[in-house]
């Protein structure tokens, strides 16, 4: 009995794997057995059924037991027959590869177009008239072609579903990135959409070890019931828990400065100070956004007297067709300068200083119109009225030309408030100029004064005294409230001067951690002229980390900061452009998706989301 068990433990410890045998495939078996070799295993050519072992005796097997009858074939007749049945196995492959190929391509395509529909803000259904397009084009241009451009699904379902597919490719995207960032910042801002539902914006910038800088939508949270600072909160720490964000990383926050955000106790910016804290980060930096001050600003322009007549004026001519119609050929018969009054709407930025601007270019034109459709308006005529709306136009220019400098993304604050600086000291110009008489930099009040003078010497007299202390306050108000707001920007002007220019400022007051760093650094010849060649981010991403560990830190947090809700305001007109009186029932995960789409850098990953889907479903639609 113990000699039987000996035995048969010894045959099996003989017992060889396939595997470990190296069997190869060779060429005298395709002559013999009609086999050849595919992805490492002998395939029958006869059947077209694949063989387990790379062994003659399952090859010579499989052959007797299922093909005997092909033994008539001999010498060239074998060879002919193999190599037909080689050919005809090519070209049945070749078929369901073009076959794949063709999906793949079908699906891809309606990839891109979701991604394209998406992007431009159109409805989904939009696909279908996309799609109708496309078959007309391609029964014209190339007719043989139609039926691959009709397998491309484009109906509304499939376009939703392409799009929330998209928007998730692209947030694993920025989830996959986002453990590269040593410093991170968000902007928040909130409004109501047209169904009134609170979304909540959290757009994140974040700065990686290499300076590689990252603006991409954190998340868009639809908050349900109140709007609170908690609420808020709630909604930033899981955005940040479900992104894998560190806290100890977050080094600022920008809002729009609504109580819900910047509350003393309860506003989001304290709450979010107290859990960076307790997560062991540093004391993090709170701006209210640059752009929405400088418009604050603009307030202080008390000249409501010019701005209620140009507003009833541009109102009478653009509410009614037919005087809008009657204005815009008197404005044709006349050959003005423009064809058009502008609306003023308080809530864009640029839209005071573009009305005043043309109205004061139509004046003439406003002024006979009106008296045409019996609406005179004597202020149109009144010398210290157009001195007002002269000078109104003039400083609204400049605050307009200043606006558009702090617009835009990716840009650094230490840039954003460089434009504020240089504006507060063109206001001093200004103010210096007007007391003197001078308007080179009001060229509405100069050709006011020009057509004056020509007119009558009196009243250009009238003119330069009414363009002197009366204006010259108002900019001295200006000048005023530029020093009361900015302050959180001035509290780390110091901070920002040191990470836009470090061989600039002075080592002797900068943190104590940075002196000896900032002296190497200035004295380093190599580095300063990569200073002046090199962008900001570019300068910092090749500094030396071992020798400017300080420095660098400090270039990551102060990179990572953003000057203005921008980027929030942009995307909010994208939402109002998607979810419209129109498309009330874009839901939620669709208005994120498109929103993401909308404002990424990134590009959809179509082949992976492809390769991820077990079928590829082509459109079964009708032409």
């Amino acid at each position: 009995m113990a000699s039987n068990s000996f035995l048969t433990m010894a045959a099996v410890s003989k017992k060889r794997r396939v595997e470990e045998e190296n069997r190869t495939f060779q060429e005298k078996w395709t002559q013999e057995y009609f086999v050849i070799e595919q992805d490492g295993k002998p395939l029958c050519l006869i059947c077209k059924q694949k063989i387990a072992v790379v062994k003659e005796y399952n090859l010579k097997r499989h052959y007797e037991t299922n093909h005997k009858t092909y033994d008539q074939f001999v010498g060239d007749q074998r060879k002919q027959k193999v190599e037909s049945l080689r050919k005809g196995l090519i070209a049945q492959q070749s078929i369901f590869k073009k076959v794949t190929q063709n999906k793949e391509a079908a699906v891809h395509a309606s990839y891109v177009v979701a991604h394209e529909i998406a992007k431009r803000g159109k409805p989904f259904s939009d696909g279908e008239y996309i799609k109708d397009c496309i078959l007309k084009v391609a029964d014209i241009v190339c007719p043989e072609k139609k039926a691959t451009f009709h397998d491309v699904s484009l109906s509304r379902m499939t376009i939703s579903r392409r799009v929330e597919e998209i928007g998730n490719d692209l947030r694993d995207q920025f989830r996959d990135n986002a453990g590269k960032f040593v410093s991170i910042s968000l902007a928040l801002d909130e409004s109501t959409d047209i169904g009134d539902t609170s979304q909540l914006l959290i757009f994140l910038r974040g700065v990686s070890e290499d300076f590689k800088i990252t603006e991409e939508l954190l998340a868009l949270v639809s908050l349900k019931d109140r709007t609170r600072g908690c609420d808020i909160l709630d909604a930033v720490c899981g955005a940040m828990d479900e992104s894998g964000l560190q806290w100890s990383s977050l080094v600022g926050i920008t809002t729009d400065g609504a109580p819900s955000m910047t509350g003393a106790n309860s506003g989001v910016v304290a709450l979010l100070r107290e859990k960076v804290i307790e997560k062991g980060g540093s004391e993090i930096i709170h701006y209210h956004c640059i752009i929405h001050q400088e418009a604050l600003i603009a307030h202080v322009l008390k000249l409501d007297n010019v701005m209620d007549i140009v507003v009833k004026c541009v109102n009478f001519i653009k509410s009614s067709g037919l005087n809008h119609r009657q204005f815009k050929t008197f404005l044709e018969e006349c050959e003005a300068e423009h064809g058009d009054v502008v609306y003023f709407a308080a809530v864009r930025w640029l839209s005071k200083g573009a009305t005043l601007k043309r109205f004061f270019s139509l004046r003439k034109e406003i002024h006979e119109f009106m008296s045409q459709k019996g609406r005179d308006l004597p202020q149109l005529m009144d010398i210290e009225w157009l001195c007002d709306l002269a000078f109104l136009a003039d400083i609204m220019g400049h605050f307009n030309e200043l606006n558009l400098k702090l617009q835009g993304r990716g840009k650094f604050v230490s840039a954003l408030f460089d434009h504020v600086k240089a504006f507060e000291r063109k206001l001093k110009l200004l103010q210096k100029q007007l007391r003197e008489g001078n308007l080179a930099h009001f060229p509405a009040c100069k050709e006011l004064a020009d057509e004056e003078s020509e007119e009558d010497q009196d009243r250009d007299i009238a003119l330069t005294s009414l363009s002197s202390e009366k204006y010259a306050s108002i900019m001295q108000s200006l000048q005023d409230e530029f020093c009361r707001r900015f302050v959180d920007f001035r509290s780390h002007e110091q901070d920002l001067a040191i990470f836009a220019d470090p061989f600039s400022c002075d080592p002797e007051i900068a943190p104590t951690y940075m002196q000896m760093e900032l002296i190497e650094l200035q004295e380093c010849t190599e580095l300063k002229s990569s200073f002046r060649d090199l962008h900001l981010d570019q300068f910092y991403s090749e500094l030396p980390a071992q020798t400017y560990p300080a420095l660098r830190k400090h270039g990551h947090r102060m990179a990572s900061l953003f000057g203005s809700t921008y980027i929030c305001e942009k995307t909010f007109s994208i939402m109002n452009l998607n979810k419209s009186k129109l498309r009330t029932r874009l839901t939620d995960e669709h208005l994120h998706s498109v929103l993401r789409i909308s404002t990424t850098n990134y590009e959809p990953r179509y082949p992976q989301m492809i390769a991820g889907k077990s079928q590829l479903h082509m459109s079964h639609s009708q032409n």
